[in-house]
């Protein structure tokens, strides 16, 4: 997918880069969008300080953010590029150290371009009470995420996390983890941040819902309808 550049063209520097990596136009779109979400999420509260991390896949390569600096003040030159392995192979900084999660996640999803973890607040408040989000609340929620579990617990920047991520969205969209965070996938990164931002409000409702007395949820006869107009499978 190419993108549209935004009102901020990539910087001299980055065009070296794209040049010298023999990308052009597209990798220097891929860049700034980049950058563009990811400030997106910081003035979205939904990141803060060095958390969070975005990629997007271009080609047998991938886009990533730095580790070590507030995605709120990234610049194009800030972007690194690796292999589906973790390797380098062009830019200033260190890859994010979760990048491990984004390398296994895209190996087991062929049809997946976009990755973004975050901590929106009220989706981290799901992740410490180890709640999961029902399939059958919200019919957006419904639609554009799905089932939403919360993983177990396990050490940030792992291999173990990698591999439970990659596992947990395999056949989904969107994940919780326990005491940590939120992961969204799409096919392109617009579509993986409304599901995070989409994320995000669907745990907030259920918060006032749950204030105001409680969540009810959509009959079970009327869920029949998402699995034969969106192809919805349903777990358990």
């Amino acid at each position: 997918m190419v993108y549209s550049m935004n009102d901020n063209p990539a910087s001299e520097a980055t065009q070296e880069l794209a040049v010298r990596g023999g990308y052009g136009e597209g990798w220097m779109e891929t860049a700034t969008k980049l950058v563009e979400i990811a400030k997106r999420l910081y003035d979205k509260n939904m990141n803060a300080a060095l958390g969070g991390n975005v990629s997007i896949r271009l080609g047998d390569e991938i886009v990533i953010t730095p580790a070590g600096i507030n995605k709120g003040f990234m610049t194009d030159d800030d972007v690194v590029v690796v292999d589906i392995e973790g390797n380098k192979l062009r830019g200033n900084g260190t890859p994010s150290s979760e990048g491990k999660m984004h390398y296994e996640i895209y190996k087991g999803r062929p049809d997946v371009n976009a990755i973004i973890h975050a901590h929106p607040r009220f989706a981290v408040g799901f992740a410490l009470a180890h709640r999961e989000i029902p399939d059958d609340i919200l019919p957006e929620a419904t639609i554009l995420l799905g089932y939403v579990p919360c993983l177990p617990y396990v050490t940030p920047s792992t291999i173990e996390l990698a591999c439970e991520v990659a596992e947990g969205l395999a056949h989904r969209n969107a994940v919780l983890m326990a005491n940590h965070g939120a992961i969204t996938v799409g096919a392109d990164l617009e579509e993986a941040y409304n599901r995070m931002e989409l994320l995000e409000q669907t745990c907030m409702s259920v918060v006032y819902a749950t204030v105001l007395g409680s969540v009810h949820h959509i009959p079970e006869a009327e869920m029949e309808f998402f699995v034969d107009n969106f192809g919805l499978k349903r777990e358990g």
